[in-house]
């Protein structure tokens, strides 16, 4: 049985459409030979997130977005979703945006929550989350650091500011002077350096000399003091330190009186006995010059 030409057109046309919409379906993400549940999420933004992203658990794709739209009346985002039919996470499960990369766009990942009297069916809303993305944790990392920068900034006008009052035209001036003054001196100091290398230098050999007459002066003395040593001075210390013991003995002894010279030195009676016997005597030695016949009897003829 021979086909009419306009019976295979129509069946070419109708596997045509058929082959498309299977094919649109499956660079979607879903498959016609599959069964899916059909779930929601709701979101305040999905900035970034397109119809055919994919929808993952554990990084493994189980769906993707099928729908974005407005929630009646509302400002709100219900985006819907197809899963594997298969799959047995409970409604109480959270989907959660995410950023895939930088470059790699936006996706929705289901964080699972198993439990056997809530499984997932068609219909269901799934709670819902945005976690920050890489280009947003940038922002919040940098916007600190931008006021920061900022109040810095702010910081460093008002420090040159003050600056620029302060320095006035008769401090530019004093200052000026104070750095000329100070490059003099660093100038002084810098050719007296260079004078007393240049003194250094020309006297080396002359200082060189005096070292060296130092150490052998140095030398003189160790021999002198080992010559000293050799000659027996510790004997002679030790005599001379006996010696030194026997006087501060005698001087003890004159000074405690218990010597006839200690007595003679520390007692007044002595003292006074003795100054009287010299007074007598001297008053006999002049009565015996004044009239010697009364003590002394010449006689050739031997009379008394």
């Amino acid at each position: 049985m021979k086909l009419s030409k306009e019976i295979r057109a129509a069946i070419f046309v109708l596997t045509s459409i058929l082959l498309f919409i299977f094919g649109f379906n499956y660079l979607k993400g879903t498959s016609l030979l599959d069964r899916q549940k059909t779930i929601y999420a709701v979101y305040d933004e999905v900035d970034g997130l397109l119809v055919g992203a994919n929808v993952m658990i554990n990084g493994l794709s189980i769906g993707n977005v099928t729908e974005l739209d407005f929630l009646p009346n509302s400002t709100k985002i219900l985006v819907t979703i197809k899963v594997k039919d298969k799959l047995n996470f409970s409604s109480k499960s959270t989907a959660s945006i995410y950023e895939t990369g930088v470059l790699g766009g936006l996706a929705i990942s289901i964080e699972p929550v198993f439990d056997r009297q809530s499984i997932v069916k068609t219909g269901d809303t799934l709670r819902s989350s945005v976690r920050p993305g890489l280009t947003e944790l940038i922002n919040r990392q940098i916007e600190p650091l931008s006021r920061q920068l900022q109040s810095t900034i702010t910081s460093v006008d008002s420090i040159f500011t003050g600056a620029s009052n302060v320095l006035n035209i008769d401090t530019q001036e004093n200052l000026k002077e104070s750095i000329e003054v100070l490059t003099s001196a660093i100038n002084a100091i810098n050719k007296s350096a260079s004078i007393i290398e240049n003194t250094l230098t020309e006297k080396n050999d002359k200082i060189n000399n005096t070292l060296d007459n130092i150490e052998s002066i140095s030398d003189n003395l160790s021999k002198v003091a080992q010559d000293l040593n050799e000659f027996g001075i510790s004997n002679v210390l030790v005599d001379i330190k006996e010696s030194t013991e026997g006087i501060n003995s005698v001087i003890q002894n004159l000074n405690s009186g218990s010597s006839s010279l200690g007595k003679l030195i520390n007692k007044d009676e002595l003292y006074e006995n003795l100054n009287s016997s010299i007074l007598s005597l001297n008053k006999l030695i002049d009565d015996i010059n004044e009239n010697p016949k009364k003590y002394v009897h010449f006689s050739i003829f031997g009379r008394k």
